[in-house]
């Protein structure tokens, strides 16, 4: 029980922090997806930014779309009514009520899918290596990240990654269960799925 609080926790923590990330013109909204047409998605959730919104449409367009359950890329037409999906867009700063529909800037999938938490982190040139584990900083400086031989690394395309393989400039979904509470925060991840 202890666990899964800790991990909600983390995963609340975790959406807030990235909630923030594309700037002030960028609502982001978790939620589910009541109708779609075309390339437009209908949801209604939960706000996470100040100007996101709990009930509107986004044009996918050449948006990513990502599926959380492997945290792979997939293709939107693969968004379905019903689907979970978190899923951040354009809102313009001078738009006081709706103007639909907004412009997706990314689109998640599965978001419930784990009871830890999914979020990217992007490899900086700060990486050190040992038997037990490789270390890397992030780029933005906020976490290290371990991997050791228990975590999962995979490329979508070519499968299996080694530690070897991960270089500056890569960036990763991380599932992460724990964390310290360190400055940069040092996370263990379960596994690490690439991102084209």
């Amino acid at each position: 029980m202890k666990k899964f609080i800790m991990a909600a926790l983390v995963f609340i923590f975790f959406l807030n922090l990235t909630a923030y990330a594309y700037g002030d013109n960028v609502g982001e909204t978790i939620g589910y997806v009541i109708d779609i047409e075309d390339d437009v998605v209908h949801f209604m959730g939960e706000p996470l930014t100040p100007r996101g919104f709990s009930n509107a449409r986004v044009s996918i367009g050449g948006a990513p779309v990502y599926d959380l359950r492997t945290g792979f890329r997939v293709s939107a037409e693969e968004i379905m009514v019903d689907d979970d999906i978190r899923i951040a867009y354009y809102v313009p700063l001078s738009q006081s009520g709706k103007l639909e529909p907004f412009p997706a800037v990314v689109a998640w999938l599965n978001w419930d899918c784990d009871s830890a938490a999914v979020f990217t982190v992007t490899v900086s040139d700060n990486i050190s290596s040992s038997e037990e584990s490789t270390v890397f900083l992030c780029s933005n400086g906020k976490y290290r990240v371990a991997i050791t031989p228990d975590t999962v690394i995979l490329d979508p395309y070519s499968g299996q990654l080694t530690p070897a393989d991960i270089h500056p400039g890569m960036e990763f979904f991380v599932w992460v269960d724990i964390l310290t509470a360190s400055t940069p925060a040092l996370i263990y991840p379960e596994k690490v799925v690439l991102v084209y």
